[in-house]
């Protein structure tokens, strides 16, 4: 997947909040769904490995995947609700073992899961379009399995933070944007190591039935993550 300039991302966001600011003769925000959904990841990350007992040095690449995602909304009581966000995707390893046998390719996939939740709080600027400020437990998790016995797999937990719009432009249409930051969100695999990261997030909406409806969502950040889902609304009129 093509990395996209966050600047674009970031006015793209703007431009959408002007937008639906200003639109008119929709229903409320929902904030009780629940989402099954396809996913796919670009992880971009290299990752070096060396072992002095067998002089043997393992480089990767991990490139990308696709998975499954859930995720889900609770609520609100007074303006604020809960919600989860499960994805695992299986991305692909590329790699390279050099020893004094020689060179010898590899690949193979891993598995990469991700889990936020947490609780948000809704500002109305209208009645169809919301602020919304969210703070989470981010959890992150690359289990790479060994191509020739090294050990690239790492995990952590930590906090992170939202802000973002939605919006129905008419009964049918939501849009939704964000930026996010979390302190799992970059990775340094050959240290085994996570750094914080801010990322860039757009979606759609449409319902195509009473009570349900189809998702189109993509975050760009040092890894980039789209989504096609179907969503049950729990609380439709």
């Amino acid at each position: 997947m093509i990395k996209v300039s966050r600047t674009l991302v970031a006015a793209t966001l703007l431009l959408g909040l002007t937008a639906v600011i200003d639109t008119t003769h929709a229903q409320e925000v929902r904030y009780s769904w629940f989402e099954f959904g396809f996913m796919g990841q670009d992880v971009g990350k290299t990752a070096t490995s060396f072992d002095p007992i067998l002089n043997q040095t393992v480089d990767i690449t991990a490139t990308d995947g696709t998975g499954i995602r859930f995720r889900g909304s609770l609520g609100t009581w007074y303006n604020v609700y809960a919600y989860f966000d499960f994805g695992a995707t299986d991305p692909t390893s590329i790699g390279l073992v050099t020893n004094d046998q020689g060179e010898f390719p590899a690949e193979d996939e891993f598995d990469l899961t991700s889990i936020r939740g947490g609780l948000g709080y809704k500002y109305s600027l209208t009645f169809k379009t919301d602020i919304i400020a969210e703070i989470s437990y981010d959890s992150v998790d690359y289990d790479f399995g060994s191509l020739a016995g090294e050990d690239f797999d790492v995990d952590e937990q930590d906090i992170g933070g939202l802000l973002g719009v939605r919006s129905m432009f008419n009964d049918e249409l939501e849009f939704r944007a964000h930026a996010r930051y979390t302190n799992v969100g970059d990775v340094d695999l050959t240290n085994k190591a996570f750094d914080s990261d801010v990322l860039y997030g757009v979606g759609l909406g449409y319902t195509l039935i009473r009570g349900l409806s189809v998702t189109v969502d993509f975050e760009t950040g040092e890894i980039d993550t789209w989504s096609v889902g179907f969503r049950l609304d729990l609380d439709e009129d």
